[in-house]
């Protein structure tokens, strides 16, 4: 995949519709609902079974897609691949109870007084990381697919990073792409050993910073 098609992926604005329903717009444009109920499998997911830790869901400041405070999070490109085009809700749509985006708390599409905001939770508690090192964020999305692979962010950029072949998809200024590639190259076990347990939707292992 193209990763100018990958980042046109990205959840802007979250509604909750009902059951495990949501409603969501893309950055590219594309909106519509998914029924998020199949997917809920796995320790990860399991707990979100429970309609009130469901409802918890934000979209991640950092990265872009549906997370909860329990670290569980869907890649943008699964969730775009399977909404069912919907119509946006509107101030007079009280079945849209709850509203998350990715912005900066305000909400994206208008809303009434009795519709609360999901903030942004504060960035350490909702990663889905695996290291941190230098200003660089690595993580791992669960029900990612593809070759196995990991994500990098540092400073609004990010990469992509097959875990085999290190082929690189998006593009680092100055050193730090030098630094991905140095440290994926260190721990190619341990990211072959965390793609598993994200497909199996058990909790990643954090891996050594490089120093």
């Amino acid at each position: 995949m193209a990763w100018s098609q990958l980042m046109n992926y990205l959840v802007v604005e979250a509604h909750y519709v009902r059951d495990y329903v949501l409603w969501l717009r893309f950055k590219d444009g594309t909106a519509g609902e998914i029924d998020l109920g199949p997917a809920l499998r796995g320790p990860v997911f399991e707990p979100l079974k429970s309609l009130d830790a469901f409802r918890e869901f934000f979209v991640h400041p950092e990265f872009e897609t549906l997370s909860w405070p329990n670290g569980a999070d869907l890649a943008p490109e699964f969730l775009h691949d399977n909404v069912t085009p919907a119509n946006p809700p509107t101030s007079r749509d009280r079945q849209y109870a709850e509203i998350a985006t990715s912005r900066d708390g305000v909400a994206l599409s208008g809303g009434s007084h009795e519709v609360p905001l999901l903030r942004r939770r504060p960035l350490a508690d909702d990663v889905p990381e695996i290291s941190r090192f230098f200003g660089i964020v690595i993580a791992m999305y669960y029900d990612d697919h593809g070759q196995p692979h990991f994500h990098a962010r540092s400073g609004g950029q990010e990469v992509s990073v097959e875990i085999e072949s290190l082929l690189v998809r998006g593009e680092f200024t100055g050193t730090g792409l030098r630094l991905v590639l140095d440290w994926a190259e260190l721990h190619q076990p341990e990211l072959r050993e965390n793609w598993e347990r994200a497909r199996r939707g058990l909790p990643l292992l954090p891996i050594e910073p490089l120093r």
